[in-house]
């Protein structure tokens, strides 16, 4: 996400159109949800849409894997909870 140059409107979060077509767009960290706070605590987190005003397609990227919220959630939230 660090080479992403794209900026979406007034709130300048990151974004990217792959090559398929999917559009990623940045987690915003001011948020208060739970990936907000992780963005917040320097990870990358990105959201994945059909395109640029598309659905949402159940898939996000986090530090560069792409996952379901589940699987992200059980591997990076749920293992922090523990430490």
């Amino acid at each position: 996400m660090k080479t992403w140059t794209e900026h979406l409107g007034h709130s300048r979060l990151r974004s990217f159109t792959d090559g398929e077509g999917h559009f990623w767009l940045e987690q915003n960290a001011s948020k208060p949800s739970k990936w907000g706070k992780f963005a917040r605590e320097g990870h990358d987190v990105a959201w994945e849409f059909a395109g640029p005003g598309g659905a949402y397609t159940g898939r996000m990227l986090v530090d560069g894997e792409i996952l379901t919220p589940s699987e992200a959630t059980k591997k990076y939230l749920r293992a922090a909870e523990h430490l």
